[in-house]
């Protein structure tokens, strides 16, 4: 369990999880490709699930990881 910060800007590229992961959005926003979770949404990537994620604006979030993820490339 991690509490993380992005700046406005930042971004993770693109990834498999390994394991369940949770996030709750505490502050701001963070998108992906399925969309943009504001303050009070509650994201779950399944194992096997891909994506990359951003934040335009910036956000904190309360993340949760079983496992790892593993990175696919740095686009």
């Amino acid at each position: 369990v991690a509490l993380l910060k992005y700046e406005a800007g930042a971004s993770v590229p693109r990834h498999r999880h390994e394991g369940l992961e949770t996030i709750l959005v505490l502050h701001g926003t963070q998108s992906d490709e399925s969309g943009d979770y504001g303050v009070g949404c509650c994201v779950v990537n399944a194992i096997g699930s891909e994506h990359s994620v951003w934040s335009d604006t910036g956000c904190v979030v309360l993340i949760q990881w079983d496992r790892p993820v593993r990175i696919l490339s740095e686009d």
